[in-house]
């Protein structure tokens, strides 16, 4: 109460000047049509620009949440085409090349970017199904490989990681190659051993080339930024990744059933 009556006591002139302007407003108004649709336009505006901006921080705080429904959605829907491709193979001319597949939906818990040897870690563990040696996607595009689980968590290996590898290929010549990380920046990565004779240019698409018993085939890996010739008649491509790891929140790990299974025939070769 007192520091109402300082308050009043100090401002009063300028509380005054404030309560006749409003009133003059509000008589000027009343009596002219022409200033009554000014204020009634101004306060639209203001009312308009005062709920724009509290819907935009209402959407802002629930955009987790509707990533994470998205992201089991699309979940849902990959297991869905899995499904209908393991029971139709004659009608799916895919299936010999991409076997079955399980998705599963994990959250990005922990992250490193700009080290030589970073990792993520994800909600998901040996619990879930998660295992050593499932790969793991995005959104946008490849994110890495499962390298450990505990009971709950899993740490990944990055694509932007020294020690990642994978087989990949051109999408429009089929020309296979591998791609790694040359630890400078998070955005690209470098793609080798693709001939010199190989026809590309900027902006070609980057696949998975289903190679290897992890990554299904034809998976997006990114887009040639530029390249350049090398030693030993073969090209040194910059890629730009799909993936932004700035940006990862949800991720999709696949678990391949026939992994072992191919696994097993390849090491007998191997012997």
């Amino acid at each position: 109460m007192r520091e109402i009556l300082w308050l009043l006591k100090n401002y009063y002139h300028v509380l005054l000047f404030i309560l006749l302007e409003v009133l003059a407003l509000s008589l000027l108004s009343r009596h002219n049509a022409y200033q009554h649709s000014k204020l009634v336009n101004l306060n639209r505006e203001i009312a308009g620009t005062l709920y724009k901006n509290i819907e935009g921080a209402r959407e802002y705080l629930y955009l987790r949440k509707n990533n994470e429904i998205l992201v089991k959605e699309n979940t849902r829907l990959r297991n869905r085409i899995s499904e209908i491709e393991n029971q139709h193979p004659a009608t799916s001319p895919t299936f010999q090349k991409k076997g079955s597949y399980l998705y599963t939906t994990a959250r990005v818990v922990h992250s490193t970017h700009f080290k030589q040897y970073n990792y993520i870690t994800i909600d998901k563990g040996r619990k879930h199904g998660i295992r050593r040696d499932m790969a793991v996607i995005g959104e946008e595009g490849i994110v890495g490989i499962v390298l450990e689980s505990s009971a709950n968590f899993s740490t990944v290996l990055p694509v932007i990681n020294r020690d990642f590898r994978l087989s990949v290929r051109l999408k429009n010549n089929n020309y296979v190659g591998i791609i790694l990380w040359d630890g400078q920046s998070p955005e690209f990565a470098i793609l080798n051993e693709i001939p010199q004779h190989a026809e590309i240019s900027g902006g070609d698409t980057i696949i998975t080339s289903g190679y290897s018993a992890i990554f299904p085939e034809g998976r997006f890996v990114g887009t040639i930024e530029e390249f350049e010739m090398q030693e030993g008649n073969f090209y040194r491509i910059k890629v730009e990744l799909g993936t932004n790891f700035f940006s990862l929140f949800y991720v999709n790990v696949i678990s391949n059933f026939n992994q072992q299974e191919q696994h097993e025939i390849e090491s007998r070769l191997e012997q």
